[in-house]
């Protein structure tokens, strides 16, 4: 099931730079993780705003674990999901 995803991260005025830039290469690490399990099938950055990422997931469970997993889920201020439904086979059919 394919899912379309936006995250939004704020660096906390609690943290220094230096660790919130140790939280952002783990972060790194495990969306590339993810990326090379084919759990992310495309992931772009929104300038200014935060990520978009097409997710591969068996279901909504496993899609809230793969958001919960990151290491940035908790400075997260706006998580977006929505299931989606590949078109392209109607198209073609035409």
């Amino acid at each position: 099931m394919l899912f379309s995803v936006r995250l939004v991260s704020r660096q906390p005025t609690d943290i220094s730079p230096d660790a919130w830039q140790g939280v952002v290469g783990e972060q790194l690490k495990a969306v590339k993780a993810q990326y090379d399990q084919g759990k992310i099938r495309a992931i772009y950055r929104e300038t200014g705003l935060g990520v978009l990422a097409i997710y591969d997931a068996a279901d909504a469970r496993e899609m809230d674990q793969l958001i919960a997993s990151l290491p940035m889920s908790r400075y997260f201020v706006d998580t977006t999901v929505h299931a989606l439904w590949d078109m392209v086979p109607n198209l073609q059919s035409l």
